[in-house]
């Protein structure tokens, strides 16, 4: 048995073809960046994303920057990974985890006033965005393992 690389199906419609790949470099991110394999999934996202000049949905676009971002975070490129960040929070500002993830990113670089800034924005988007609550007292050294209480107007999941 022999297995046809992705690329090398051809299409009738090219602008279809086009969308239609974009789709499947997103998804196919997202599967390799689940199983770990992050290079090659940082491989199908550089591809999807090439092809954002087409008219794609916006919140598919986000999630491809969002899974880049998570992927170069995973492999230590916490500055690329804040690029990616910004760029899909440039296409929704009111989604409180891509300031979450960037603040993390900021943190791993011990850039602390920026991973404060973003970390303080996300809870202010989602007071029960516990994640983030914690990150705020834990850079704002009020954390302890004990001393933090969850919010008592959010979900108990």
């Amino acid at each position: 048995m022999f297995a046809v690389r992705f690329e090398q199906v051809v299409w009738p419609d090219r602008k279809m073809n086009k969308l239609f790949q974009f789709n499947e470099f997103v998804e196919l991110g997202n599967i390799f960046m689940e199983c770990e394999a992050y290079l090659i999934a940082l491989e199908y996202l550089d591809k999807a994303i090439s092809l954002s000049y087409l008219t794609v949905n916006k919140h598919r676009l986000i999630e491809a920057y969002d899974l880049r971002g998570k992927t170069k975070s995973f492999l230590g490129k916490y500055t690329e990974s804040i690029i990616d960040y910004s760029k899909a929070i440039e296409l929704d500002p009111k989604d409180s985890y891509l300031y979450f993830f960037r603040g993390m990113s900021y943190d791993y670089l011990n850039i602390k006033e920026e991973a404060l800034k973003n970390m303080k924005f996300s809870v202010k988007l989602d007071p029960c965005n516990q994640l983030a609550v914690d990150m705020v007292n834990y850079l704002e050294g009020k954390w302890s393992a004990y001393g933090i209480k969850k919010r008592a107007n959010c979900p108990q999941f």
